[in-house]
């Protein structure tokens, strides 16, 4: 499983044919169980008339992770469309891949490389990004230390979000997760107010 974790910036949708069967890939982001459920029906009434709306989802906030077969064999649907997501290292998404059957059957080996085709086809098309983890921080410094300041946060990738002239110098800054034991030891170029 990657380490950095991927969302979804939007919707993504992909389509294809193997042996006239056509699979159709849609993901989305979402937040909670309920909006990835509403979002397989919008699918699968868009699509009533089709022989399979295969699903999978992952929620972190709750640690939900959910797909189905619909009706396909066991393990050659659900679970490689989840398998795309999962190891891409995206979260917080859910994908529906449609098939119209064709008449021609594909085998599991088949059906397994197809689904697994159509979601990474939407995934891709979604063109995710990388979930930046941050925390905001108020700060003091001085006036004679600020153009440091300023810039070793530059150097960083620190974010200076606001600053407020007073008898000194308070900043809102947002630093990234993997910066901030780095930002709090740095010796007396600032007072962290947090």
């Amino acid at each position: 499983m990657p380490l950095t974790k991927l969302i979804l910036p939007k919707p993504g949708i992909f389509s294809m044919e193997e042996k006239r069967s056509k699979f159709l890939g849609y993901c989305a982001p979402v937040k909670t169980e309920a909006e990835a459920r509403a979002f397989i029906d919008e699918i699968r009434n868009q699509h009533r008339d089709a022989n399979h709306n295969v699903f999978a989802y992952d929620i972190s906030a709750c640690n939900t992770v959910r797909f189905s077969d619909d009706g396909e064999p066991h393990g050659t649907a659900g679970m490689p469309v989840l398998t795309v997501f999962q190891k891409g290292g995206v979260i917080d998404f859910v994908c529906v891949v449609t098939r119209y059957f064709g008449g021609t059957l594909l085998g599991a080996g088949g059906l397994v490389r197809a689904y697994t085709k159509a979601a990474k086809g939407a995934l891709e098309d979604s063109k995710p990004e990388e979930l930046i983890i941050s925390k905001d921080y108020k700060i003091i410094c001085t006036y004679p230390r600020l153009e440091k300041v300023k810039y070793d946060f530059g150097q960083w990738g620190v974010e200076i979000l606001d600053i407020v002239y007073t008898e000194h110098c308070e900043m809102k800054v947002r630093v990234r997760e993997e910066l901030t034991e780095q930002f709090l030891q740095t010796p007396a170029l600032f007072d962290v107010l947090d």
